[in-house]
């Protein structure tokens, strides 16, 4: 429970330093339910919520900075990938399953609801995204 708390601090932190226009999300129900990663817009990982950990393996620490690219592999369907890249390029919403891979190498299911988030100026500041083992 410390962690879910501090990661909504974190979250609500990132959102106020940066004046996210929308931030409409219930992050707390969302939290108890689904990992939260946040990008920059260069897809750098700046914030992962900590029940990553349980969905396939890795600690927020161990991802942050990172590109999101590092959870796919193999059997990562590269058309899903192409049309999740497509629609952040537009800085369009998406909703996608892939195939992921867990630190240990498994494979795994993962449904991925990916939003820009804009300030209040209109300009991009980040993509956040809610994730959970399908």
């Amino acid at each position: 429970i410390k962690n879910f708390f501090a990661d909504l601090n974190k979250l609500n932190a990132i959102a106020l330093q940066n004046k996210w226009a929308q931030n409409n999300w219930d992050l707390k129900n969302s939290l108890k339910e689904e990992v939260i990663v946040v990008t920059d817009v260069t897809l750098k990982i700046v914030f992962a919520s900590h029940n990553m950990e349980t969905m396939n393996g890795y600690t927020a620490k161990e991802v942050l900075g990172k590109s999101p690219k590092m959870f796919q592999g193999e059997a990562t369907n590269q058309i899903t990938s192409s049309e999740i890249r497509k629609a952040i390029l537009h800085q369009q919403p998406f909703e996608k399953t892939v195939m992921n891979y867990k630190k240990n190498g498994e494979v795994y299911v993962c449904l991925i609801k990916g939003f820009p988030v804009f300030n209040s100026k209109g300009e991009l500041r980040h993509y956040i995204a809610f994730e959970k083992a399908a």
